[in-house]
């Protein structure tokens, strides 16, 4: 029967795996490429270096597998949200993609912030380095270029145009555009309109599971891939995640620790926040929704930590560091905004702080502390979570952060639920492998599927109880220094 392929383009690499159809991973690949920052608040990537890594990694995996690329029966996709990857009326890239990170387009979110309509039908409040405030950006600051748009694509679109020569999208990626009528699963276009945009340039949107195209002659002989492969739409990263930590149903929540953080959860109806804190995004299954507290700081600020300030090259080093230290940081506190802040406050300006340092404090204090920080960040939307009345039974982590035995402890005590972790650490490719999976017919469904491909660990990590009230009053004194501080960001 085949085996299937997932594709998951992050922020900081590109993944790809093969499984056959019991879940067992036959080959994992992944390449690094470059976040460029032309300016301060500018965050870019260039496309083509996404194409040769993601390339790249599809040669490797066959390699490594020891398949004909004959057996690999379907591909899914899974990509980093949000991003604008403009294309001209050729198909060629008219600039470096701006991706999530970015926060140029502050003037552009501000204007959209007084459109009654626009949270209704997006579900959503607006955000810099979202899809439609770069593209508004564009045609304010780059005019010359913004003309020259026939296709505004997200990343991982842009990846699966170069493997079939097809141009589209699906619901879960369109739905964190920002001009996506969410709850419908169609572009806003009378948004469009409104904001004078052609709607030509607006791919056909899918669902994640509908045949997008077939791998092409071209794209064959640069991956090694069989012509002619099935390429299923696949879907944001996000709902991705959830998938292939196999949460396709309601009182389970995931949590990722990436370049940035996130934690969310599924439903079976539109869910909002009233004050807008958290995302409403089209889940995978065509009647669920994901909701999700995003964070922009995960990751990337324990990479900071460990690159710029401490100079250690081994992650391991720093996990070491904060295995030594007692919970709570003897009282060190962590602000983990250093690219401003998305859930709860929606505030590019926000930044980090240290808060109560003292000569007591060591490196190792603070390698914890930024741990905690993190936690903290995503504790903040499990708490709108609850008063939204949405269930948490378990928490399933997900990421590079499930790699640290201390980070997952952390959460555990933090979020006061055990944390429970799958098998396969790559778990956007494999959701974007379920898809194909479902895509070619293999499985009637992204809950049978699921059930199949996705293998959890017997360990299991418990919560420490007698941890719960210090983190608590850590926890009102972290939500405490952005409020006081606001105005000084």
């Amino acid at each position: 029967m085949g085996c299937l392929m997932g594709i998951d383009l992050g922020t900081s690499s590109v993944k790809t795996i093969i499984t056959d159809i019991t879940g067992k991973i036959k080959a994992k690949a992944s390449e690094t490429y470059d976040i460029i920052m032309p300016k301060t608040g500018y965050t870019e990537q260039c496309g083509e270096s996404l194409w040769r890594a993601t390339s790249y990694t599809i040669r490797k995996a066959i390699t490594e597998s020891g398949l004909a690329s004959s057996e690999i029966a379907a591909i899914g996709l899974s990509g980093q949200m949000h991003g604008l990857v403009p294309l001209d009326k050729n198909k060629r890239l008219i600039r470096p993609i701006i991706i999530w990170m970015d926060q140029r387009s502050r003037d552009e979110k501000l204007s959209l912030e007084h459109n009654a309509l626009f949270k209704d039908i997006t579900l959503n409040a607006p955000g810099t380095g979202f899809y439609v405030t770069s593209l508004l950006w564009m045609r304010k600051h780059e005019p010359d270029l913004f003309k020259q748009i026939r296709y505004a694509l997200l990343p991982k679109d842009y990846i699966r145009y170069q493997l079939c020569g097809e141009i589209g999208t699906d619901y879960s990626d369109a739905s964190g555009t920002l001009i996506f009528d969410t709850a419908n699963r169609r572009w806003a276009y009378d948004l469009a309109t409104q904001l004078n945009f052609d709607h030509a340039i607006f791919p056909s949107c899918h669902s994640p599971i509908e045949l997008a195209g077939y791998v092409t002659h071209a794209c064959a002989d640069k991956t090694g891939l069989m012509p002619g492969t099935p390429i299923i739409f696949g879907g944001g990263d996000q709902p991705m995640h959830s998938v292939g930590n196999g949460i396709v149903s309601q009182g389970v929540v995931s949590s990722n620790i990436g370049t940035a953080c996130q934690i969310s959860a599924v439903t079976n109806r539109v869910i909002i926040d009233p004050l807008y804190r958290l995302n409403t995004f089209c889940h995978i299954p065509d009647d669920m929704w994901t909701i999700v507290g995003a964070g922009l700081n995960g990751g990337n600020v324990l990479k900071w930590l460990q690159n710029n300030i401490l100079h250690l090259h081994d992650y391991r080093a720093v996990d070491q560091c904060a295995s030594v230290v007692d919970p709570g940081s003897n009282k060190l506190i962590f602000l983990p905004y250093l690219s401003g802040e998305r859930t709860p406050h929606m505030d590019p300006n926000a930044r980090g702080i240290f808060f109560g340092l003292t000569l007591s404090h060591t490196d190792k204090h603070l390698v914890r502390a930024v741990m905690e920080g993190i936690i903290f960040s995503l504790r903040e939307s499990l708490e709108l979570f609850y008063d939204l009345g949405i269930d948490c039974t378990k928490i399933i982590a997900s990421g590079g952060g499930v790699r640290s035995k201390i980070w997952l402890q952390i959460q555990a005590d933090i979020l006061e639920k055990e944390i429970v972790t799958t098998c396969c650490e790559e778990q956007a490719c494999l959701g974007a492998a379920i898809t194909a999976g479902v895509g070619i017919g293999l499985f009637n469904s992204i809950g049978e599927a699921s059930k199949t491909l996705v293998h959890y660990s017997p360990d299991v990590t418990e919560p420490n109880s007698s941890r719960f009230d210090m983190y608590r009053e850590q926890f009102h004194k972290y939500q405490a220094l952005y409020r006081q501080n606001k105005k000084l960001f």
